[in-house]
C-alpha cells in the first residue's frame, strides 16, 4: 500500500472515531447534567416544603407570643390590683397595730406587696421583651412566605434548562458530525491533489524530456 494511501485511511479512522467518540460523549455529557439538574430540582422542592412549614410554624408562635403577651399583661394588671387591694387592706390594719397578731399581718402583708411589686417588674421586662420580639417575627415570616414563590421560580428555571439541554444534544452531534464529514472531505482533496501531483501509485511519472513532441 503506497504510503499516501496508507496515512489516509489512518486519519480517516481516526475522523470517524473521534466523531463517534465525540457523539457518545456528548450524550453521556448531556445526561449527567439533565441528571444534576433533577437533582437540584429536588432539592430546591424541599426546600420549598421545609419553608412553607418553617413559615407555618412561624405564624403559629407568633399567634402564642401574642396570647403569651396579653396573657402577661392581664397578669400585671391583677397583680396591681391585688397589691393595691393589700395596701388598702393594710392601712385599716394599722389602725389596729397595737394589737401584736394584728400588727405582724400588717407586716406580713407589706412584705407580700414588695414581692408582688418584684413580680410586677419582671412581668413588665418580659412583656416588653415580647413586644420588641413581635415585629421582628413578623418580618421573617414575611421573608419566609416569600420563599416559596421564589423557589418556584428556580424550579421552573432548572426544568426549563434541562429540556433545552436534552433538545440541544442533536444539536451538538449534528455539529459533530458535520465537522467530521467536512474533515473527510477535506482529506479527500488533499489526496485527489497529492494523486494529481505525483501520479497515482504503480504508475511512473514522466518527466519532461520523455514526452514526445
Amino acid at each position: 500500500m503506497n504510503r499516501s494511501k496508507f496515512f489516509t485511511v489512518v486519519a480517516s479512522a481516526l475522523i470517524v472515531a473521534s466523531v463517534i467518540a465525540g457523539w457518545v460523549a456528548t450524550g453521556r455529557l448531556a445526561g449527567a447534567t439533565q441528571r444534576g439538574m433533577a437533582r437540584t430540582a429536588a432539592s430546591m422542592t424541599s426546600a420549598r416544603e421545609l419553608a412553607v412549614d418553617t413559615a407555618a410554624s412561624a405564624v403559629e408562635l407568633q399567634r402564642v407570643i401574642g396570647i403569651t403577651g396579653d396573657g402577661l399583661g392581664s397578669t400585671v394588671d391583677a397583680l396591681v390590683a391585688t397589691r393595691r387591694v393589700s395596701a388598702a387592706v393594710r392601712r385599716i390594719l394599722d389602725a389596729g397595730s397595737i394589737v401584736p397578731p394584728i400588727a405582724n399581718l400588717s407586716e406580713m402583708l407589706n412584705e407580700a406587696e414588695a414581692s408582688i411589686a418584684d413580680v410586677e417588674i419582671n412581668l413588665a421586662e418580659a412583656s416588653g421583651s415580647i413586644g420588641e420580639a413581635a415585629p421582628v417575627l413578623q418580618k421573617a415570616i414575611t421573608s419566609l412566605q416569600t420563599v416559596p414563590a421564589e423557589l418556584d421560580r428556580s424550579i421552573a428555571e432548572v426544568e426549563s434548562n434541562s429540556e433545552r439541554v436534552g433538545d440541544q444534544v442533536w444539536l451538538w452531534r449534528m455539529a459533530i458530525a458535520a465537522g467530521g464529514a467536512a474533515l473527510g472531505v477535506m482529506l479527500g482533496l488533499v489526496f485527489q491533489l497529492h494523486r494529481s501531483v505525483f501520479g497515482a501509485p504503480g504508475v511512473a511519472r514522466r518527466t519532461p524530456t520523455e514526452v514526445q513532441p
